[in-house]
């Protein structure tokens, strides 16, 4: 289905414009990226042993037999991937790592956290209006909250990762695993980002707060609700 017969700028612009720029932001992904090569490389080694192939051969052939990176499994190796690398961040920086090593934690978890909250938007939002309303399907509803639940984890693990390599920049002395539970606290809403005992970390637990929000009352609330209903033994 062309999702430009739904999103109409001439039925108003602001779900046009959320639509447009969130399919771009997507791109700004490397899990993205790596989907794109590899679709791409798929398509020109089949119209090179195909040249005269029709598109719809090509979405069949496709459908069949998709790159690995392409089938259902890759985002939950994905997922782990990124949750090992944010303990192994976390490491790093709590025993000493060069500045450099750092650099690279810290700028991987901004992208990574980025990468996070624009997927699930496209997923909560714009990839059923792109697959057509009638036609959008998960996978189960049980394995996306699982995910969900690894993407919390993942976003308090980054975070931390961000605290620690600025706390050590500004000579701070809260330990490892006070910054990994201040993130969490922050994350949760337990603790209002003004709680923040380093006045230069405010602005980033702010938006770990907001994503937070995000994520409880909107992500988790909208698949929660699909999980399986429950047969109870009694009538209360």
């Amino acid at each position: 289905m062309n999702s430009n017969r739904i999103v109409n700028i001439k039925d108003g612009f602001i779900l046009w414009l959320a639509y447009h720029v969130f399919d771009f932001l997507r791109q700004v992904s490397l899990f993205q990226q790596i989907r794109n090569i590899s679709r791409w490389c798929f398509k020109y080694g089949f119209y090179k042993k195909n040249p005269d192939a029709s598109k719809s051969d090509f979405e069949k052939t496709w459908n069949d037999s998709r790159p690995f990176v392409n089938k259902w499994v890759f985002p939950e190796i994905w997922v782990l991937f990124n949750l090992f690398l944010g303990i192994l961040g976390c490491i790093m920086l709590s025993n000493g790592a060069p500045r450099w090593v750092g650099w690279v934690f810290c700028i991987y978890s901004i992208l990574r956290t980025f990468e996070i909250v624009v997927y699930q938007i496209n997923v909560l939002l714009f990839d059923p209006i792109k697959s057509g309303i009638s036609q959008y399907r998960i996978k189960s509803a049980t394995r996306m909250v699982i995910l969900l639940m690894c993407n919390i984890c993942e976003y308090i693990l980054f975070f931390s990762i961000i605290y620690l390599f600025l706390l050590r920049n500004e000579c701070g002395n809260m330990s490892t695993m006070e910054v990994v539970i201040e993130s969490f606290t922050t994350f949760t809403s337990i603790n209002s980002p003004i709680d923040i005992p380093h006045p230069g970390l405010m602005s980033i637990a702010f938006i770990e707060s907001v994503i937070g929000v995000f994520m409880n009352l909107i992500c988790l609330a909208r698949f929660v609700s699909l999980l399986p209903a429950v047969q109870t033994i009694d009538n209360n």
